[in-house]
């Protein structure tokens, strides 16, 4: 999992630097007018909390530096769940009760730019070339236990590509430039997500809808890590059920599947289970993390190798970049190297979908 460069609180005057407790356990407490600022290498497109109670965290106001001044970015919804107790092998532990997430937002500024300097003035954690971003929150709130980076480009970097494509450098003035590249590599990240219907980073489904089953259901998105929040209508409102194998529901991250306890359910829920209610379509409501870490995962590389060849494919066929292939000895035509690069990513990614939609492999897979 890919941690933050630095993660810095301004609370009464004074600056804490918290970098070091970021991904191993801050016990946060969040007071009202605290401030902190997380420094990263590229784009960032949204930040995973894990917190240690279930209180929700509705104000808060994420920024960030364009170069000159901040910048309020498009807030989303919060996350919470009353309790979690699921450990995201390898080494990475989910057991937080609350969850709260911003981001996933595609529209960055274009005039976004690094800076070597602390944005606000102060002494700077170092002299290296870093985007900076702050959350705001004016009133009290949970306990942080972990703050995760959310990359704008998770599966390939500007840098890989480059590399790929055999460009020397890319920047603001090189054609393709820097922003276009990153944009093309998100376009692809997020095509392939949807085509696979499964996903190798960390994001959030709000009030997805599912029909009431018995024997459990299956969330559209995999793999699932968390569900934060499970609802039962019961014909005016959703009634909001509690998560662990002794109470209403509880999360099997092998299958995939929620499971209703059906002892404990059925006791409380008996009247609804012969109802119109339960049994109209998407009488549950749900919101969920789901994903996986790319950079432990098995599959990154062959992740990374269909992005890149999907990207380089779209900016020779879109914008008629020709002159980004390398010269030489060319066995392939430039038509059927181009040709060759989206057939065979298209070949991988379908492999990769059918592993999901036949259930082979193994493990969340």
């Amino acid at each position: 999992m890919r941690v933050f460069d630095q993660v810095w609180r301004f609370r009464s005057g004074a600056y804490s630097d918290l970098t070091a407790t970021s991904f191993t356990g801050m016990s946060e407490t969040i007071q009202a007018g605290d401030i902190y600022y997380f420094a990263v290498p590229d784009w960032l497109s949204g930040i995973l909390f894990l917190g240690n109670t279930g209180s929700e965290v509705s104000d808060f106001v994420p920024a960030l530096w364009n170069g000159d001044e901040w910048v309020t970015m498009q807030r989303q919804r919060a996350l919470i769940n009353a309790a979690a107790g699921f450990t995201w092998e390898p080494g990475f532990s989910f057991q937080s009760a609350g969850t709260v997430t911003w981001g996933k937002t595609r529209e960055v500024p274009m005039n976004t730019r690094a800076t070597t300097t602390f944005p606000e003035g102060t002494a700077p954690p170092a002299t290296v070339t870093r985007f900076w971003y702050r959350i705001t929150f004016p009133t009290a709130g949970p306990v942080l236990d972990t703050v995760w980076p959310m990359m704008y480009n998770t599966y390939t970097t500007t840098d890989e590509m480059a590399e790929f494509l055999g460009i020397a450098d890319l920047s603001e003035i090189t054609q393709p430039n820097l922003d276009y590249m990153r944009r093309s590599i998100r376009d692809q990240e997020d095509w392939l997500d949807h085509y696979t219907r499964k996903s190798w980073r960390i994001q959030s489904t709000v009030d997805e809808g599912a029909n009431f089953n018995p024997y459990g259901f299956k969330p559209k998105n995999q793999p699932v890590i968390q569900v934060t929040r499970l609802g039962l209508w019961n014909g005016s409102s959703f009634d909001i059920l509690q998560y662990g194998r002794g109470e209403d529901y509880w999360l099997d991250p092998g299958p995939g599947m929620v499971f209703l306890t059906m002892p404990a359910f059925r006791m409380r829920y008996y009247s609804w289970l012969l109802s119109r209610y339960i049994r109209s379509p998407s009488s549950l409501v749900l919101d969920y993390i789901w994903g996986a870490d790319f950079e432990t995962h098995e599959d990154a590389e062959n992740v990374s190798w269909i992005i890149k060849r999907l990207v380089g494919a779209d900016l020779v066929r879109t914008n008629d970049e020709t002159g980004i292939f390398r010269s030489g000895l060319e066995i392939l035509s430039k038509g059927e190297k181009l040709q060759s690069w989206r057939e065979e990513a298209m070949d991988r990614a379908e492999e990769l979908r059918s592993v999901y939609m036949t259930g082979l492999g193994t493990g969340q897979w």
